[in-house]
């Protein structure tokens, strides 16, 4: 406040703070109200009035998964000729526009912004909900037909505390929606923990055999995944190129969301082929080298899981943490890398105010090993990795970025994507 009480029209506070707000803003006029925020939504709700009209919603949450779900969904909708939006990690793509992601979820005001350039209002509208956007109550007021949990693992402990608070910030997204189908993950703990809180249409997918929706036979390789579907005692075939278990699962999430919105099961199986990762998602960007946006303890173990289960024998991994974020996350990340790596290689990621040296000896600690060292230029790391993986002709996880096309040191937004690095690399080779 203190820094903007030079350009204050006029201030709307909070009645509680009113004498921290007098000392601040002397000769500003002040609007006291019981709750700025509500009545700031209620400014935003009459300046976008018909921003939701004719939307049909759909809510990915989820530490992991959630991204490559919404997008799956989204190309799922497209390929039925459905008009349909996208707000999520990768970016928004509003109808045919797509703009950079500044938040997973934007905030209260952007969301209306970007919902209010729909121009077909008979149209799909999939959005990753986050636990900072539930809990921030960006989403608030908008009725979502569907709410999806992927998962729930550790993320985000440097805003939510605990897990079960991360937990009661998920959960919002289904209690806020009791109109809406509930569909959820039952291999995971915190899923399971879910259906038990669920009144309304639940749908349940995963691996367990009382799922609705359940994937088995599963065949894992380099070029995909085969795997049966079974739904309502009708067994699918179903191929797909995206690698690992974790995918069959976005997979299984998808044909479930069109077949409860009303799409034919067997034309939805048969889009399944077609499916792409979303950007940077265990991205192969050449010959056995991969980009993923791993960033949590799951989410890499996930990842470097994967690769060994398609038939890499050895596999090498480079990753850093992003600074002034959960630190407790880093020792665990370096205890993953430690027994799933053959070798990895640490080095900086968005260090933000942090130093990045720091930051990668508390990475470190998690090691049981010698089997890592430590290059903290980013580019000179990947360097080192892609020189090991050809001489022992294994495969290279670059992990932690994945669609990132910058690094954020202390307040500076530097140009930086990994992919781009890897076939500069190459190239010069």
């Amino acid at each position: 406040l203190d820094q903007i009480k030079d350009k204050v029209a006029v201030f709307v506070g909070d009645k509680k703070k009113k004498k921290v707000i007098v000392s601040i803003l002397k000769e500003a006029p002040v609007i006291y109200v019981d709750d700025p925020y509500k009545e700031f939504r209620k400014a935003v709700d009459k300046l976008y009035s018909h921003s939701l009209e004719g939307l049909t919603f759909i809510g990915v949450t989820g530490s992991n998964g959630k991204t490559t779900t919404a997008f799956v969904i989204y190309e799922l909708l497209k390929m039925f000729k459905k008009p349909t939006s996208l707000i999520g990690t990768v970016g928004y793509y509003i109808e045919d526009k797509k703009m950079e992601a500044t938040y997973t979820t934007p905030d209260y005001l952007f969301l209306r912004k970007l919902l209010s350039l729909i121009k077909k209002r008979n149209s799909y509208v999939v959005m990753e909900v986050s636990s900072h956007a539930l809990q921030q109550k960006r989403v608030e007021g908008i009725e979502f037909s569907q709410c999806i949990f992927t998962n729930l693992s550790r993320d985000h402990l440097d805003y939510h505390s605990t897990m079960q608070s991360y937990f009661k910030a998920k959960e919002r997204l289904f209690l806020d929606n009791p109109k809406a189908a509930a569909l959820v993950n039952i291999d995971n703990y915190y899923g399971r923990k879910l259906v038990s809180q669920i009144d309304n249409h639940l749908v349940t997918y995963g691996f367990k055999k009382k799922a609705h929706f359940r994937a088995y036979d599963l065949t894992i390789s380099k070029e995909g995944s085969r795997f049966t579907l079974l739904h309502r005692e009708k067994a699918y075939p179903i191929r797909i190129k995206l690698l690992g278990r974790h995918n069959i699962l976005n997979i299984l999430a998808g044909f479930a969301s069109l077949v409860e919105l009303g799409f034919n099961p067997d034309a939805v199986a048969k889009f399944l082929p077609q499916l792409n990762s979303p950007l940077g998602r265990l991205q192969l960007i050449d010959r056995e080298i991969y980009v993923d946006y791993a960033h949590t303890p799951q989410a890499l173990k996930t990842a470097l899981t994967t690769l060994k289960e398609v038939g890499y024998q050895k596999v090498v991994c480079v990753f850093g943490c992003g600074g002034d974020r959960d630190k407790g996350k880093r020792a665990v990340m370096g205890e993953v890398a430690s027994c799933l790596a053959d070798f990895t290689i640490l080095t900086s990621d968005n260090p933000r105010s942090e130093d990045p040296y720091q930051i990668v000896s508390q990475i470190e600690k998690g090691f049981k090993r010698d089997n890592y060292t430590v290059v903290l230029d980013r580019r000179e790391a990947i360097k080192k990795a892609l020189e090991i993986g050809r001489r022992q002709k294994c495969a290279v996880l670059i992990a932690g970025k994945g669609h990132e096309n910058y690094q954020i040191i202390k307040d500076r937004r530097i140009p930086f994507c990994d992919t781009l690095v890897v076939r500069e690399l190459l190239k010069n080779e």
